[in-house]
C-alpha cells in the first residue's frame, strides 16, 4: 500500500467516527453487508447473504475496517437478507437510516409540493 492508498483508507475509516458507513467491499464481494460506526474502534452490524445478523464492537481498524478485530455481542438467523436488514434498521433507528441515506454516492430525490 502506497502513501496515497493509505491516506484514502484512513479517510474512509475516519469518516465513520460519527455516522454509520457501509463497507462497499463486503457488498461488492457478494458477502452481504457490513455497517460500522466509530472510526478506529466502534460498533458494527453484519448481515450475511443468507440472513445472519451479527452485532457487536470492533477494535483496531487501522488503516481500514478490514484490519479490525470484530467482537460479536449478539447473533440471530433470519429467513433471508431482507428480513435481517429490516431488523438492523430497527436496531440502528433513525440515525442508521439517515446516515446511510445521506451518503454522497446516493442521489437524493427532489420532492415538489
Amino acid at each position: 500500500m502506497d502513501k496515497t492508498e493509505f491516506e484514502r483508507w484512513q479517510a474512509v475509516t475516519g469518516s465513520s467516527r460519527h455516522r454509520w458507513v457501509e463497507d462497499t467491499v463486503t457488498r461488492l464481494n457478494g458477502r452481504g453487508a457490513l455497517y460500522y460506526m466509530g472510526g478506529e474502534s466502534g460498533a458494527f452490524m453484519r448481515i450475511t447473504a443468507e440472513g445472519n445478523l451479527t452485532v457487536g464492537t470492533y477494535e483496531g481498524a487501522f488503516p481500514h475496517i478490514g484490519e479490525a478485530c470484530f467482537i460479536n455481542k449478539a447473533e440471530h438467523k433470519f429467513k433471508d437478507f431482507n428480513e435481517g436488514f429490516q431488523y438492523a434498521c430497527q436496531l440502528g433507528g433513525i440515525k442508521f437510516l439517515s446516515d446511510l441515506c445521506s451518503d454522497d454516492r446516493i442521489e437524493q430525490p427532489v420532492i415538489c409540493m
